[in-house]
């Protein structure tokens, strides 16, 4: 299965550099042109998509819109996608966070332990839903599908570790309308052995490709 995952556009709080969460913030004009640059950039591509997963959450939903308008597929809106819930500094930016909540945001720059936010998704809660979404994804689809999925830097980054197997949350750093696009063996996903070391059943594509952006 080719699987490609897409961080939302540019936001009018990203703009703003806001943190967000599940705040429902619009894209921003330059989002809306990112977000037809990658429509343009699948088009010469000769890319066309047989499935389209979504956020509901009008910044990933309204990129994913526009990015797969010439193929007129449904798009599926999945919660799982949505961002990570960021609690009580949604809507704030990294000063206001400091200067409302001094201790916790001294804490935070220091560990980066979102459980630790007052009214925060929690960690595991998020690796809960990422692998939830990855494991539909893997289950729903055959090899010869096409999927693409539009989402936020924040729950990609949890996508990123089920999708690698990983018992570590890396560091994954997302520009909007980032492409991150993967072969995946769906019919071997659950096998163990040599299937687990057959590197031309597992292929990373591209990660946080902008290039449609120039």
């Amino acid at each position: 299965m080719n699987l490609i995952f897409v961080r939302h556009g540019e936001s009018m709080g990203n703009a703003a550099r806001r943190w967000q969460g599940h705040a429902d913030a619009a894209l921003s004009d330059t989002g809306r042109e990112q977000a037809r640059k990658l429509q343009e950039r699948f088009v010469s591509l000769g890319y066309e998509p047989t499935h389209v997963y979504s956020s509901p959450q009008s910044r990933a939903f309204d990129t994913a819109t526009i990015a797969t308008e010439p193929w007129d597929l449904p798009i599926a809106a999945w919660d799982d996608l949505m961002e990570v819930d960021v609690g009580v500094i949604s809507g704030l930016t990294w000063d206001e966070f400091e200067a409302r909540f001094p201790e916790t945001a001294r804490n935070f720059a220091e560990n980066r332990n979102w459980d630790d936010i007052p009214g925060a998704e929690r960690m595991l809660d998020r690796s809960i839903r990422a692998r939830r979404a990855l494991e539909r994804l893997i289950s729903d689809h055959t090899n010869e599908d096409r999927v693409v999925a539009f989402a936020h830097g924040g729950i990609i980054s949890h996508l990123f570790a089920e999708l690698m197997g990983s018992k570590r949350l890396w560091s994954v750093h997302a520009d909007n309308t980032a492409v991150f696009e993967f072969m995946v063996d769906v019919d071997l996903w659950e096998k163990d052995g040599p299937a687990l070391v057959t590197s031309n059943l597992w292929r990373i594509i591209r990660f946080n490709d902008t290039s449609h952006l120039g």
